[in-house]
């Protein structure tokens, strides 16, 4: 009768699927980690997102920044796909960095690269 109880399985045949799945994100991810820092484009979204996630996203901040990336917008020459990766990729930047600064962490940055980035963008 033991032979009819269903064996238990381990947390070793999940690895598998799970290495699969890790290395398919891997690849959907991909496009996204060769972002061109030196982009202004990618610059401006990625400033504007770390002074979001510090809370330093004012009416005057934000004026400028929506005239700013009209302008780089129109000046690229870009499409509308390749602006928006460039756009998903600043964003993305952003939020890892924030993520990897852990608790507390967020402070000090915030305080250098999120006032840095809004003097950036108002051109200060």
């Amino acid at each position: 009768m033991s032979r009819w109880i269903r064996k238990k399985r381990s947390s070793a045949s999940i690895l598998p699927r799970l290495s699969i799945l890790a290395f398919a994100l891997a690849l959907v991810s991909a496009p996204f980690a060769d972002a061109d820092t030196a982009d202004p484009y990618y610059n401006l979204i990625y400033d504007y997102e770390v002074a979001s996630f510090c809370g330093l996203v004012r009416t005057p901040v934000h004026e400028k920044y929506a005239r700013k990336r009209a302008d780089l917008e129109r000046a690229s020459g870009l499409d509308a796909d390749t602006l928006t990766d460039i756009r998903v990729g600043a964003m993305a930047d952003a939020e890892r960095e924030y993520i990897n600064r852990g608790l507390g962490g967020h402070k000090p940055w915030c305080r250098s690269d999120g006032r840095a980035g809004v003097r950036r963008i108002l051109g200060e």
